[in-house]
């Protein structure tokens, strides 16, 4: 029965079996004393050693989850002796070495990118959503609505194409459980949003200047003027001002059932 050891090699984790490991550091060992005698020998060394890392790396990749003695065996074979390597100007390791730094390096390029492209998309998102907030006006759709118009006018504000979607997602929403929250922000929304009733409303609220030529072309593809029945409905917002606060209620008691329940938790 052998020993295994975990070493740790340029940040990766390796086990091997004791002889395996007296013979590497050995061999190692050997390669340092030797060109710690000779100019530049340093970097030849550290060069060898980063060798025989990237050949650990590739048997790692290959599927190998231990190195034994043969394994080490075939990693010197390919790297050579002293001799070998110093006959040849420490050109053969060094070469040998380039493939582990030209991916120590790939990674860092790519990385950096992934941060560039990162920072660009963050950049060009924040500044699409401030020219859009400073250009666009939200309103009610008070010629396309279901209840308030408060769906088609988002999807006009954020120019989603028909407001069914955004129906679809209210229902959804309501159906999991945060249909309370929800209603209220759209009772909320409702009250105090205008309607869009003029062709300049309509403008802004697609996020054009209000300019003859514009006001022109709105009217023409307007084609029928809006109607909106009963606006200022006093005693039905009243009505809907007071089934809001009766919402609120049993919100305000679940959220107070909760915070009891985690701070009797936590004490």
């Amino acid at each position: 029965m052998k020993k295994n050891i975990s070493i740790n090699l340029f940040g990766t984790l390796y086990n091997i079996d004791e002889d395996a490991y007296n013979l590497l550091e050995n061999y190692l060992k050997s390669m340092q004393r030797y060109f710690s005698r000779q100019e530049g020998g340093e970097e030849i060394a550290d060069d060898i050693e980063h060798r025989v890392a990237e050949l650990l790396w590739q048997k790692h990749e290959a599927g190998m989850t231990a190195i034994d003695i043969s394994v080490v065996k075939e990693i010197i074979d390919t790297i050579g002796n002293a001799e070998q390597i110093a006959s040849d100007g420490g050109n053969k390791a060094e070469n040998a070495s380039s493939n582990y730094d030209k991916r120590e390096s790939s990674f860092t390029e790519d990385f950096k990118h992934f941060t560039n492209e990162a920072g660009r998309f963050a950049s060009d998102t924040y500044d699409r959503g401030r020219n859009h907030i400073r250009t666009h006006r939200f309103y009610r759709r008070a010629d396309d609505k279901v209840l308030g118009g408060v769906c088609s006018g988002l999807a006009t504000y954020f120019n989603t194409g028909e407001p069914l979607i955004w129906r679809l997602g209210a229902i959804a929403l309501t159906l999991l459980s945060v249909g309370l929250p929800l209603l209220i922000i759209y009772v909320v929304l409702w009250l105090v949003t205008p309607a869009a009733i003029t062709p300049e409303d309509r403008l802004r609220q697609q996020g054009k200047e209000v300019t003859p030529d514009n006001l022109a072309q709105q009217v023409m593809n307007d084609s029928e003027p809006v109607v909106v029945k009963n606006e200022n409905k006093g005693c039905l917002k009243a009505v809907l001002i007071a089934i809001c606060l009766c919402l609120m209620i049993p919100l305000a008691l679940y959220i107070w059932v909760i915070v009891n329940l985690l701070v009797n938790i936590i004490l």
